[in-house]
């Protein structure tokens, strides 16, 4: 596809956990576009939606404040990203508005758009958005994805947009730097996604050619944060409940859908929905045991009070300091939600073992298409916060060894490489 020259654009990293927005306007670039002014670091936004009525939303930072001025009231929105392959997912209901998947992530799109306007006081419709190597392992739900994706950035006023890998970015983010020709491999671990991608750089201008392979899947960061709740933490709240229904003799569990809402950060939320709802305080009157009972009372308690994204936020807090550390302790004080538990860094590795093997296949994969084997990659480029997790690292230092290891900036480096995507577009070159 030959690509006309343009004379501005956004570049968004729009991630499951974090997003951030730079730009090119006449050839000149600006990188991480402060965008959330009261965030630690206004150049990142937190990838959150608050509603606390349909007709009023806040963003980032001031999502989560006043999520807790407003005593945890409304609808808070995070990991909305990780829905984009899911067909059976159309979106949330926000009081009587109907809120598509679509209109959520253009929703969000939106404001990153109006406040880089904003801060660069001009309008910009075009746009180079960071994408998953994968969205979905499977091609319909892949491809479903990507639809989605453009109808939310054309809810978002882009008239053009150009969708970019995310591990190319940060190839590209590496390009800049090395002036000798190279083989290298970008791993960029996000909430959602793990990516990868073999390129060859060299000093001469891109061609699109040099990208040998990209490949990747729909697991990370909150994939890892997920199995601390569907190994342990769900069995205070219900996930072992017994039940028998009303002129039934059949004794039933809790159905897996409500185990997939309770396991994963980006599902829980919809623990709140009426039908859902409704039928977990069914589960409660149905159940064979006192202990079950309790337990769903807990879960209830968890959604009533709005202390799902707290709990998640405490799930997140464990997995980092057990990389960092052989034990740590669990700990949720909220008044009828007491949890102190001991978890172990090898009782984390034991339970991310098929995940570890579904995203190393992938990289696999990623090699073989692209035709070298370990000891032909001269540079292993990593990225986003999962790469940080020890185990991880240690198949690349396995695979690879650890002198052609370096970590990049963990947020920024695929940001950068967007703009730099940005600036080529405005070249006209081919991607």
């Amino acid at each position: 596809m030959s690509l006309q020259k343009i004379k501005s654009a956004l570049a968004i990293d729009f991630g499951t956990s974090h997003s951030l927005v730079g730009a090119v306007i006449d050839g000149k670039s600006t990188e991480a576009i402060p965008i959330d002014a009261t965030a630690p670091d206004p150049t990142l936004m937190r990838t959150l939606l608050y509603f606390p009525h349909q007709d009023s939303c806040f963003y980032g930072s001031q999502a989560l404040s006043q999520y807790i001025d407003q005593d945890m009231e409304g609808r808070l929105f995070r990991s909305f990203k990780s829905h984009l392959a899911n067909p059976n997912y159309l979106g949330s209901v926000v009081g009587n508005r109907i809120l598509s998947l679509e209109n959520m992530v253009g929703t969000f799109l939106l404001e990153l758009k109006k406040r880089a306007e904003n801060y660069l006081q001009v309008s910009i419709d075009h746009a180079v958005i960071g994408r998953p190597a994968r969205y979905s392992m499977d091609s319909v739900h892949e491809e479903i994805a990507i639809v989605r994706m453009q109808k939310a950035a054309h809810f978002a006023g882009f008239r053009d947009v150009q969708f970019i890998p995310e591990p190319i970015a940060a190839a590209f983010d590496y390009r800049k730097k090395i002036n000798t020709e190279k083989i290298i491999l970008v791993g960029d671990f996000g909430g959602g996604t793990s990516d990868f991608t073999v390129m060859r750089i060299h000093p001469e201008p891109f061609s699109k050619k040099d990208v040998l392979a990209v490949d990747g899947c729909p697991l990370a960061g909150d994939a890892l944060d997920s199995i601390f709740m569907s190994h342990r933490l769900n069995e205070y709240f219900g996930a072992q409940s017994v039940y028998r229904l009303p002129m039934s003799s059949n004794l039933l569990t809790m159905p897996p859908s409500i185990m997939q809402r309770l396991n994963h950060p980006a599902h829980c939320v919809h623990l709140k929905e009426k039908d859902t709802y409704e039928f977990i305080r069914e589960v409660r009157k149905c159940a064979l045991r006192d202990s079950d009972k309790d337990a769903i009372d807990r879960l209830c308690l968890l959604v009533d009070d709005q202390q799902i994204f707290s709990f998640f936020e405490k799930i997140e807090h464990l997995k980092k300091t057990l990389s960092l550390s052989q034990n740590a302790e669990f700990s949720f004080d909220y008044p009828g939600l007491e949890i102190l538990q001991e978890f172990s860094q090898a009782q984390f590795v034991t339970w991310s073992e098929s995940i570890q093997k579904r995203i190393f296949q992938s990289l696999d994969d990623c090699m073989k298409s692209a035709g070298v084997i370990p000891s032909q990659i001269d540079l292993v480029c990593l990225t986003g916060g999962t790469a940080q997790v020890p185990f991880i690292r240690k198949q690349f230092v396995e695979r690879f060894g650890s002198g052609k290891l370096q970590t990049s900036s963990q947020f920024h480096s695929v940001l950068s490489g967007l703009v730099e995507s940005a600036s080529l577009w405005h070249q006209g070159v081919q991607f």
